[in-house]
């Protein structure tokens, strides 16, 4: 049985919970409380010595940040439809992996940390103008295409719908992006799909 060391609010940890109900793979949730240090306490640093959530325990294998966890699941529970072995897939799911752990992480991510969790923002200055760089890219790309990296989901789409449909927590306002507004549906039509708080 896997365990997941998570956070219920932490959008990292929702990624993980999200691709875990889409593969439907049992696991065990151990909640770790931020608001009481708990990640920096020392069982945890043992674990991962970042003091980040989430963290994904299988069979001694201990795994850190939510974008290797995702890949390690798509490998291991998936099919290669969510993760692709063929080189060029592989590449574009990774370079739009890379664009939700910067462009959406310095964009509505932190604009959502800026109001719940402000010591945990660190760009509170710039993210109105960094979610609007990420808005329009991700609105752009995703005109007259259903997925964002390939003709059907994979884990690039688990990485970016959280930041993305959880930024009108961080006062972004997403109906000038239309685009982003329909992948959201289909993302959410997915078999499997659970909200952040399910």
């Amino acid at each position: 049985m896997l365990t997941l060391y998570d956070s219920p609010r932490s959008l990292n940890c929702y990624k993980v919970r999200l691709l875990l109900a889409l593969l439907g793979v049992a696991h065990r949730r151990v909640l770790v409380d931020l608001r009481k240090g708990e990640h920096r306490a020392p069982t945890f640093l043992a674990l991962n010595p970042f003091g980040q959530v989430p963290v994904l325990v299988a069979d001694g294998l201990v795994l850190r940040d939510s974008q290797a966890i995702l890949v390690w699941l798509a490998r291991t529970h998936g099919n290669e439809r969510w993760m692709p072995r063929a080189a060029d897939d592989e590449a574009v799911v990774n370079a739009w992996l890379a664009a939700a752990a910067f462009e959406l992480r310095l964009g509505p991510y932190d604009a959502r940390l800026k109001k719940i969790a402000p010591s945990l923002c660190v760009n509170a200055g710039a993210v109105v103008e960094y979610s609007a760089r990420a808005l329009a890219l991700y609105e752009a790309h995703l005109r007259g295409r259903d997925w964002v990296a390939l003709p059907h989901p994979t884990i690039a789409d688990v990485a970016a719908f959280p930041a993305l449909a959880h930024a009108p927590e961080g006062d972004i306002d997403l109906a000038p992006w239309p685009a982003i507004g329909a992948w959201q549906d289909r993302v959410r039509g997915l078999p499997g799909w659970v909200a952040l708080d399910a």
